[in-house]
């Protein structure tokens, strides 16, 4: 029988031992990251998913059963992570490209099924806001403005502008979160 690093800290790691875990975590952090990078692009994004994921390797030290390398399973828990937190942050345009544009993850006719899905219901969506609300998102979320900037063009005050963002965003939440999380029970 081979001796394997992995597997001798990760007992050491079971037993409460601390440099064992700190081992472990200076040699896959930098994998870790790059993996969520490849879906979440933010720097920020990524070391909370990060931190995520070794957080929740310690506190389940005692009851992790790893059948294959220590990587797959940090990779797994990694790419896991990542999808709750685009669950999470799915009113977001920029990770609704994120998640669109990992591509490798699954087969360009899924991918082009799922984009045509994702785009309608969005389209859908907004036309489904009021008036005001709907055109403060187009100005906001389409075309970049900033909220001063909205608040000037449509003569209105700026917190008008913000709890009109808010609401679209709710309801954004409702009605995107059931079609993402219907994807990834189908396609994964």
């Amino acid at each position: 029988m081979t001796f394997d690093p992995d597997i001798y800290l990760l007992k050491q790691i079971n037993n409460n031992d601390v440099d064992a875990f700190e081992v472990l975590y200076k040699k896959y952090y930098r994998p870790v990251y790059n993996y969520a990078k490849f879906f979440l692009k933010e720097e920020s994004d990524c070391q909370d998913v990060v931190q995520d994921v070794f957080a929740y390797m310690w506190e389940s030290r005692h009851k992790i059963n790893i059948t294959k390398s220590l990587k797959s399973y940090l990779l797994r828990a990694c790419h896991n992570t990542c999808i709750n937190h685009i669950k999470k942050h799915a009113t977001s345009q920029n990770h609704i490209s994120a998640f669109i544009n990992s591509s490798d993850m699954y087969e360009d006719g899924y991918k082009a099924i799922f984009e045509n899905e994702l785009r309608k219901a969005i389209d859908d969506v907004v036309q489904e806001l009021p008036q005001q609300c709907r055109e403060i998102f187009k100005l906001s979320r389409l075309k970049g403005l900033k909220h001063k900037e909205i608040a000037t063009l449509l003569k209105i005050s700026p917190k008008t502008v913000e709890t009109q963002i808010y609401r679209a965003i709710k309801v954004f939440k409702k009605r995107l979160i059931y079609l993402i999380i219907t994807f990834f029970f189908i396609f994964f």
